[in-house]
């Protein structure tokens, strides 16, 4: 991998990133940005599941409301994160917590599709399964 890492650290893409001392800088404030953005729509929709917030609404209100958000927020992580592991490809590739955190992320979108699937299919009458609900706090402490 470190291989790998430095090849890409001397490319075009990667040398014109590290040198625009500005664009690394705007890459990271949009990156926290939409990570904030990300956290409360996923925390709006777990909160929802587990009964605590915005029960009086259908779960498919909340779904339709927090989703696109959370989907836009995403992609644009994606692009972000891409760019700034392009701009420093050795520190970010080498890294155990990268790739910790690249799972996390993962896990979490995995868990909100799972749980925005099974909350679709139970009726609005009845409470969601403990299972949900688990998947729902694991989503928000991870």
């Amino acid at each position: 991998m470190h291989a790998f890492a430095e090849w890409l650290s001397s490319t075009a893409p990667s040398v014109a990133i590290q040198a625009t001392f500005w664009f690394i800088r705007l890459l990271q404030a949009t990156h926290l940005i939409t990570a904030g953005v990300v956290t409360v729509s996923g925390l709006m929709i777990a909160l929802r599941v587990l009964g605590v917030l915005r029960v009086d609404q259908p779960f498919d209100a909340v779904w339709a409301r927090f989703a696109p958000w959370l989907l836009f927020s995403l992609a644009f992580q994606l692009l972000t994160g891409l760019a700034q592991t392009l701009g420093d490809p050795v520190r970010e590739l080498t890294a155990t917590s990268y790739w910790v955190k690249v799972a996390l992320v993962l896990c979490c979108v995995v868990g909100t599709l799972l749980l925005a699937r099974t909350a679709r299919r139970a009726p609005a009458t009845i409470s969601f399964s403990f299972t949900a609900k688990l998947v729902a706090v694991a989503l928000i402490l991870f």
